[in-house]
C-alpha cells in the first residue's frame, strides 16, 4: 500500500481538510478521495506528485502542495 493525501477545498479555495489515504493503485486512491469528496473539489496527492482532482473545478486551482507534518487535519 502506499500513502497518499487527499486535499479537500472550500469555495475560495482554501483547504478545509488534509485526509491520509492508503491504497494499492493510483486509480483505487482517486476513487476512494471521490467518496471523500461530499461535493467538494478534492485534489489527490502521492507525497509531492499530484495524483487527480475530483470534484467541481470551479473553484482555485492549487499551483502547489507544502508537504507538513504526517498528522492528517480534522474536518471542521
Amino acid at each position: 500500500m502506499s500513502p497518499y493525501r487527499a486535499y479537500r477545498f472550500t469555495s475560495d479555495g482554501s483547504v478545509r481538510a488534509t485526509i491520509l489515504i492508503e491504497a494499492d493503485t493510483d486509480a483505487e486512491a482517486a476513487e476512494r478521495a471521490f467518496h471523500l469528496s461530499d461535493g467538494d473539489r478534492v485534489e489527490l496527492w502521492s507525497r509531492a506528485r499530484f495524483v487527480a482532482h475530483v470534484g467541481p473545478m470551479d473553484g482555485p486551482v492549487a499551483a502547489s502542495i507544502q508537504l507538513l507534518e504526517n498528522e492528517p487535519t480534522i474536518d471542521p
